[in-house]
């Protein structure tokens, strides 16, 4: 498959340094970059399903939200 990227010229030859520094083709350079962010994706996507999942099984002790009260928290007359 043939893709076509308009890149500025400066940019062009930075990358195509960088590439040959690395002893690697500028398409090897974008396919490795574009598969490691779908790699990321997919892992970052895997791992929310799993939180999904855990939050929908855990329902939890509460029946109604909980709400601070400060009394509760302190003995009577202590922090008064």
């Amino acid at each position: 498959m043939s893709i076509m990227i308009d890149l500025p010229p400066t940019m062009v030859q930075e990358a195509r340094d960088y590439a040959t520094m690395s002893r690697e083709t500028l398409e090897q350079m974008l396919v490795q970059c574009v598969a490691k962010e779908l790699a990321h994706r997919r892992k970052v996507a895997a791992t929310m399903a799993k939180l999904d999942a855990l939050v929908k099984k855990s329902h939890g002790r509460l029946t109604e939200p909980y709400k601070f009260n400060r009394a509760d928290a302190y003995p009577e007359g202590e922090y008064a």
